[in-house]
C-alpha cells in the first residue's frame, strides 16, 4: 500500500499489510514504490466529504493517475492496473453536479483520465461503482453492466462488494482492457463473480 506517512498507515492497518512511502502529487516518489509490483489497484482521489479546489483535484484525480501509469510502464508492470471510478461520469445528474461543486470538477478529470489509462499500453480494468455503503458484502445481488448509469441514490453498493470485485477483476480474462459498472441488483441472490464478469466486452481501442 502506498502512503505519504507509512508509519501512521502501518499502525492503522496492522502487520498484514506492507506499506511503502509515496505521494501521488510527487511523481519522483512513485517509481521506487512500484518496483517488483505485479498488480496495481488504484483507488486514491481528492478527499471526499469536504471542499477540494480544482488544483488538488487535478493533481490527484488526473495527474496522480498519469504519473502512476508512467511509473508502472517504467517498472515493466507485468499484470493489471485496476482503477476505481464512479458511475455517472458520462451521465448528468444532480448528485454529480453537487459533487463537482464540492470537489471541483472531479468528474471532468476522472472522465479524461480513463482515456489515458486506455491508451497507456498497460493491461487494465476500469470499474465504476455506485454510492458506497459501509455494510457487509454479499447481502445483495450485484449488477455488472457496460452502460452509463447516473450517480443516483438507487445506484449503490457496499465497499466490501467492491473489494471483492477488484480482487476478481485482477485475474479474470474478460476484465482485461475493459470498463464496467457495478451496483446492487434486486434481491439477495448473488451469482459468482466469474459468472458476472465473463460477459464483459473489451473496450474499443483508442484512436492512434
Amino acid at each position: 500500500m502506498l502512503a505519504r506517512d507509512p508509519a501512521k498507515a502501518s499502525a492503522e492497518l496492522g502487520a498484514a499489510f506492507e506499506v511503502v512511502a509515496g505521494d501521488l502529487t510527487k511523481a519522483d516518489t512513485l517509481p521506487p514504490a512500484l518496483r517488483n509490483v505485479d498488480h496495481i489497484i488504484f483507488t486514491a482521489g481528492a478527499p471526499s466529504g469536504r471542499y477540494a479546489p480544482e488544483s488538488l483535484v487535478k493533481a490527484t484525480d488526473y495527474e496522480g493517475v498519469i504519473d502512476t501509469l508512467a511509473a508502472a510502464q517504467s517498472a515493466g508492470l507485468g499484470d493489471r492496473f485496476v482503477y476505481l471510478n464512479t458511475v455517472g461520469i458520462k451521465t448528468p445528474s444532480l448528485a454529480a453536479f453537487l459533487i463537482n461543486l464540492l470537489k471541483r470538477n472531479t468528474f471532468v478529470w476522472r472522465r479524461r483520465v480513463e482515456d489515458k489509462i486506455r491508451s497507456s499500453g498497460l493491461d487494465y480494468t476500469i470499474i465504476r461503482v455506485g454510492f458506497l455503503l459501509d455494510r457487509p458484502g454479499g447481502e445483495h445481488a450485484v449488477n455488472v453492466s457496460q452502460g452509463a448509469l447516473p450517480l443516483a441514490p438507487g445506484n449503490r453498493i457496499t465497499r466490501a462488494d467492491v473489494a471483492e470485485a477488484f480482487v476478481e477483476a485482477m485475474q479474470h480474462p474478460s476484465a482485461s482492457r475493459a470498463t464496467f459498472e457495478i451496483v446492487w441488483g434486486e434481491g439477495p441472490q448473488r451469482n459468482s463473480w466469474s459468472a458476472l464478469l465473463e460477459k464483459i466486452q473489451p473496450d474499443r481501442r483508442p484512436p492512434a
